[in-house]
């Protein structure tokens, strides 16, 4: 039995802004207010974030209708193979006339236009056969990124390079052995071919990998509707073909598993069967000052604001906060056209137990491919008034997790690092900030 969270995702970055000055700066003429009378407004950006990672062992990846297959070598998680693993059901009975022969069986494999890595790079594709019927342990209900299955033989193997931008179906053809087996099979009306929870046990399923060679340094996103189909012709004088079809069935046994093996500092996550979401902190001994987002590798962020409140009694001026934003800058090395950044990200309310809650905010991505204006960038003003308006004692050990939203977060194997405050990038000047809470409030003068 194993105890699994089933969130969307978990690797954690906690943000803590500690109050190193109070800059104000003129919104309008580059000054350091604007001037309303009696009341200014006025932009505070030093509010210094402390970040953290998250992790969890695993993730759900059953019945969410994706699939993936390749591999490559990350630079910063280690390498990364994922391999899809699906069920099919056998065709419909078929009566074969005396005299039917067998030609060829071949596995349909539909790429979607999803990609991360060197498109240039070939893929080889190796569909084998499960070897034990896919049943759920007691209490669990769901197959994980970490599950897995072993398999008895390889089924067959083909080699491709693929477009995204037009992808074509991959035809893996089937070892003729296995498919003079079936028909043979159906032939003699076998019950392992013709009844379905029979076959279920016969032939549990199909895995869909790269193989065990190196990392080609490409993944695909694959369609799960995955078939084969079994081709064989009549004894007439036109040998007329007919195809029996294998079809794609039970989304509940149709997972994706995740090989990864971590690089430093990520190797300092224990890999166990656990509920608890792991924490290290950005300024922990290794992280040097970065945060780690690969959501179907286990990992997210989490930002938290336990510094707002000094900020707010030591500045008596001020009246309201008017807008807040919190901006990330991923590292200039660690996105290219290849390996692109997540396309969505959200903020997720959480607190000491690091599960995530309610979206309370969508960031903005700006890209800038070789330069350094690349960010996202969330409103946060109404989870910051929130948290000022809270007279509980523990309102400062709520965060926000930051992590991609539901749509993209099973899909996608982008990633995103980052930096704190203190992290120095060589690629950007001194006082240019990885991380940062720009706030605008209104504060009274004194007219003293």
């Amino acid at each position: 039995m194993r105890n699994r969270l089933l969130w969307l995702g978990v690797l954690g970055l906690t943000v803590i802004y500690g109050l190193d000055g109070c800059v104000k700066a003129n919104i309008i003429t580059g000054q350091n207010q604007i001037d309303l009378g009696l009341t200014q407004v006025v932009k505070v950006d030093t509010l210094t974030p402390i970040l953290s990672t998250l992790f969890v062992d695993s993730v759900p990846t059953s019945a969410k209708g994706v699939a993936m297959v390749g591999g490559y070598n990350d630079t910063y998680f280690g390498t990364i193979k994922p391999r899809t693993y699906v069920q099919v059901s056998p065709p419909p009975v078929t009566n074969l006339v005396v005299g039917s022969a067998f030609d060829s069986m071949t596995l349909y494999v539909v790429p979607t236009k999803y990609y991360y890595g060197d498109t240039t790079q070939f893929l080889d594709v190796y569909a084998e056969q499960i070897q034990t019927q896919m049943i759920f342990p007691p209490q669990q209900y769901q197959w994980y990124s970490n599950d897995s299955f072993p398999v008895s033989k390889v089924l067959g193997h083909t080699r491709v390079r693929i477009n995204p931008s037009y992808p074509d179906t991959i035809y893996v053809p089937i070892d003729p052995a296995v498919g003079e087996m079936f028909f043979n099979m159906m032939k003699n009306n076998d019950q392992n071919l013709v009844n379905a929870q029979q076959f279920a046990t016969f032939f549990p399923g199909i895995r869909i990998s790269s193989g065990y060679g190196p990392n080609p340094g490409i993944i695909y996103g694959l369609k799960d509707s995955v078939m084969m189909k079994l081709y064989y012709h009549n004894p007439d004088l036109a040998r007329s073909w007919n195809f029996m079809r294998f079809s794609f069935t039970n989304s509940a046994n149709q997972f994706l598993e995740v090989q990864n093996k971590p690089l430093p500092p990520l190797d300092q996550f224990p890999r166990v069967y656990s509920d608890i979401v792991q924490q290290r902190y950005s300024f922990d001994q290794g992280f040097n000052n970065l945060v780690y987002v690969n959501p179907l590798l286990g990992y997210t962020a989490k930002v938290e604001f336990p510094y707002l409140r000094n900020m707010y009694l030591q500045d008596t001026t001020l009246r309201t906060i008017t807008k807040a934003e919190l901006v990330l800058r991923p590292l200039v090395p660690s996105f290219t056209y290849q390996y692109q950044l997540p396309s969505s990200l959200g903020l997720f309310q959480t607190d000491f137990n690091n599960l995530p809650g309610s979206q309370v905010s969508q960031g903005l991505l700006t890209l800038d491919y070789g330069g350094s204006d690349t960010q996202y960038t969330f409103d946060i003003t109404s989870y910051l008034l929130e948290q000022l308006n809270d007279p509980t004692a523990t309102a400062y050990k709520r965060g926000l997790i930051i992590q991609p939203t539901s749509a993209n977060f099973y899909t996608q194997i982008n990633r995103f690092v980052f930096g704190d405050k203190y992290y120095q990038s060589p690629y950007s000047s001194p006082n240019f900030y990885q991380s940062q809470v720009i706030i605008y409030y209104i504060s009274t003068k004194n007219t003293l």
